[in-house]
């Protein structure tokens, strides 16, 4: 079995960083032997690149065109077709896109925000235009770290339903400025969260409707995060994090143990894939 060469690494490496998803395509039966376990990597677009100078380029084409259902439907799988009356099969391995974080204003919550963000596997980029703030040596776990203004950086950089956006700005001014490019743009966030009391909400709602009357503001979450009484950085930060996982993964958030108490009220308890009367 051959091991994925640096190249091809590097290459994976490159597009989970560039949020890209990516297929890695391994040989698993091939009519030369020596061909077996050769690897490449695949994306949505077509684009295809491999270090195995054995593979015809008609394979190459077979491989991306026999590989296109699992590409549209975003998961891993085998594939088995004949290429000049021999049989050829690969597994394609899904390595979806990182979902992207964007935490713009680097005060104390996103300190703790940026930190959990990366432990749950997404994206983090951190943005403030201040350089005492937006630097490295305050976010080490963060993905990456812009210092730019945020209505340029929001006015550019690309959205869509894997984005996660928290505002957590020091002033509503810049919460406005934010929020104006976002809504202007065609793609729209998975969430938006804002930080801030209702005074400061009240203010940013008013502003906004001016420009955008018909607006529904669905995505926008705001004040940010589950009510658990968060009060210190971390806890906020936890409150937050919690409530981006809720609509990421499409749950009510409310206590695991609601539907439990029901049950254990009425003597059950869950077992063997159904509910049976306690024996003990």
């Amino acid at each position: 079995m051959q091991l994925m060469s640096r190249n091809l690494f590097a290459q994976l490496e490159k597009s989970i960083n560039n949020r890209k998803d990516t297929f890695l395509i391994t040989i698993t039966d091939y009519p030369d032997n020596k061909t077996l376990g050769a690897k490449a990597l695949l994306w949505p677009d077509g684009g295809f690149c491999t270090d195995d100078s054995l593979l015809p380029q008609d394979v190459k084409d077979l491989l991306i065109a026999q590989c296109s259902k699992l590409v549209a439907k975003r998961r891993s799988g085998a594939v088995k077709f004949v290429w000049k009356d021999s049989k050829i099969e690969c597994f394609a391995e899904y390595f979806p896109a990182p979902l992207h974080l964007i935490v713009a204003g680097a005060g104390h919550v996103c300190e703790p925000v940026a930190e959990m963000g990366r432990m749950l596997g997404f994206f983090v980029t951190v943005i403030d235009d201040r350089e005492e703030f937006a630097n490295r040596e305050r976010f080490p776990f963060a993905s990456e770290v812009v210092c730019q203004s945020y209505l340029h950086y929001f006015r550019n950089v690309d959205i869509s339903e894997k984005t996660y956006i928290l505002l957590l700005t020091r002033g509503h001014k810049y919460d406005v400025l934010s929020l104006n490019e976002l809504l202007k743009r065609n793609s729209q966030a998975g969430y938006i969260g804002m930080i801030g009391s209702r005074r400061r909400i009240s203010g940013v709602f008013k502003e906004l409707q001016q420009d955008f009357p018909d607006e529904s503001f669905d995505n926008l979450y705001t004040p940010v995060g589950l009510d658990i009484g968060a009060e210190t950085p971390a806890e906020i930060a936890v409150s937050i994090m919690a409530e981006i996982l809720k609509v990421k993964n499409q749950k009510s958030g409310n206590s695991l143990n609601t539907q439990i108490k029901k049950y254990a009220k009425m003597g059950f308890h869950e077992g063997a894939g159904k509910w049976t009367k306690c024996s003990s």
